[in-house]
């Protein structure tokens, strides 16, 4: 993804936001609730995330830490509290209990947020998300030899397709007659099965994941389905952890705000 098309779909999705009125009262409303005092209390902000899933969030295997757009994301927001970040690590589709459960305080794993859309509207049931954050392409890959070719997504009927469960893409999928497919817990999986040559024979996934993969794997598009805006989630009742949330990213989008070298950074 280049920065220019991330920079312009980040601002297209919050001008949308504010037009439809979905986050107007979390974002102006002053501050309640007890969360935040909870947080400084004990120092430091429990963030789930999924580290199958670069450049969002994976782990340094030299470093031993993890690492991502989304792991510096949050340690703005961390920041902005005053305590230390706390990334948890745990399967994707585990992270909306966990966070509704509050386990962890928030969660930040490339989580779309598209509130026309059955699963977005489910998910906002359960939690509330923020304003978008970034946008990110959805794409069908394959390896760089196969000779498939496809005009839509029902071209993929009869061959085996995979992505990674509890996602947009999943939720795509399913809602197509006759179409099979397999979800797998790790992204990382996906794409081992994929390249593996034995597995699957095409992968649907956010594209900024392909780009990372790409540069170990020989990879290619043959399909791009649209875009969507990604959200962080909290919540419904810690709407004053969901405000400094909100603030953070329309601060870190100002002319001088730190979301541009963040982009620069993992998305080149």
């Amino acid at each position: 993804m280049k920065r220019e098309m991330a920079v312009v779909g980040m601002i297209a999705c919050l001008a949308g936001g504010f037009l439809a009125g979905w986050f107007i009262p979390p974002l102006f409303a002053p501050p309640s609730g007890e969360l935040i005092s909870k947080i400084k209390s004990r120092g430091e902000l429990r963030v789930g995330t999924s580290t199958d899933y670069p450049p969002f969030e994976f782990d340094n295997i030299t470093s031993g830490e993890i690492e991502g757009f989304d792991v510096d994301v949050s340690r703005l927001i961390a920041d902005e509290i005053g305590v230390d970040l706390e990334m948890v690590n745990m399967d994707f589709d585990a992270l909306i209990g966990a966070c509704a459960a509050g386990t962890i305080d928030m969660i930040a794993a490339a989580m779309t947020y598209d509130p026309t859309s059955d699963i977005g509207q489910e998910r906002a049931q359960q939690l509330a998300p923020s304003i978008p954050y970034v946008t990110v392409a959805q794409v069908v890959i394959v390896t760089g030899d196969s000779a498939l070719t496809i005009n839509n997504l029902t071209d993929l009927l009869g061959y085996d397709v995979g992505c990674q469960s509890g996602t947009v893409m999943e939720a795509e999928l399913d809602d197509i007659p006759g179409m099979t497919y397999t979800s797998f817990a790790s992204a990382l999986v996906l794409i081992q099965d994929l390249v593996s040559g034995i597995g699957i024979d095409a992968a649907y996934i956010d594209e900024p994941v392909f780009t990372t993969w790409n540069q170990t794997y020989d990879l290619k598009v043959i399909l791009t389905t649209g875009t969507d805006p990604l959200s962080l989630w909290c919540r419904h009742e810690d709407p004053d952890l969901l405000y400094v949330i909100n603030t953070v990213i329309l601060t870190g989008y100002e002319p001088s705000g730190t979301m541009y070298d963040l982009l620069d950074k993992w998305f080149g």
